[in-house]
Order: C-alpha cells, then sequence, then structure tokens
C-alpha cells in the first residue's frame, strides 16, 4: 500500500512538472502565474513523498535492497 502511495505521488510529481514546462513555452498573460504555481506544487508534492519516504523507513514499511556481494573468487 505503501509504494502505491509513493508511486502516485512521483506521478503527481511528474505531471506538475510537466505542466511547469508547458506553462514556461506558452506565452500569454497568466501563464507566468500558473507556471509558479506548478511547480509550487511540484516542491511541495516532492518534500511531502520524501517525508513519506522517511517515515515508511522508520516504521518498516519499505527497506532498501540488499548489495549482492560476490563470494570470494568469483
Amino acid at each position: 500500500m505503501a509504494k502505491l502511495v509513493m508511486i502516485v505521488f512521483f506521478i503527481v510529481i511528474l505531471y506538475c512538472l510537466g505542466s511547469g514546462v508547458f506553462y514556461l513555452i506558452k506565452t500569454g498573460g497568466d501563464s507566468r502565474i500558473k507556471l509558479a504555481r506548478a511547480l509550487t506544487w511540484r516542491i511541495a508534492l516532492s518534500l511531502t513523498l520524501f517525508g513519506l519516504l522517511m517515515l515508511a523507513y522508520v516504521f518498516g514499511w519499505i527497506s532498501p535492497h540488499q548489495i549482492m556481494v560476490a563470494p570470494p573468487g568469483y
């Protein structure tokens, strides 16, 4: 469940980044405001995702992969 939430967060972050690029390219009256809003959302969601990753690690919901070490003489 925790991994699914984090994947959804990552997809929304990528969407905000894409909309920020769109508003950067688009010329118009309020495109700069929309650009700032999209990038603000991206930063806020990225910080939230980082916090969720730390909490999930502390509570044991996720764990890092083990490093595979080759046996001696391999």
